[in-house]
């Protein structure tokens, strides 16, 4: 991995933290739209034993985080940040 891409990463990370703990264990309220906490439930939240389990098992956090850079490529991010990310591929 390029020192530029692992850069990117960590600051875009670093950005969006709450949205990709959001989509890793797939909270309910915590950092949808990248806020805090938000006012609605979000529609791919678990109720909070389902991500217990899942942290547990780790497997579903590895089919998160596919799921994350797979919505990322169809176009929730724009191409440069894709291709920063390393996820163009």
């Amino acid at each position: 991995m390029k020192i530029e891409h692992l850069k990117y990463k960590t600051r875009y990370f670093l950005q969006n933290w709450r949205m990709c703990a959001h989509l890793l264990i797939r909270t309910k309220r915590f950092g949808v739209n990248n806020k805090w906490w938000c006012s609605f439930d979000s529609i791919f939240g678990w109720p909070a034993w389902k991500i217990i389990l899942g942290i547990i098992l780790i497997r579903p956090i590895i089919v998160n985080y596919r799921m994350m850079r797979y919505r990322a490529r169809i176009g929730f991010i724009s191409l440069e940040t894709l291709k920063n990310l390393g996820w163009d591929k």
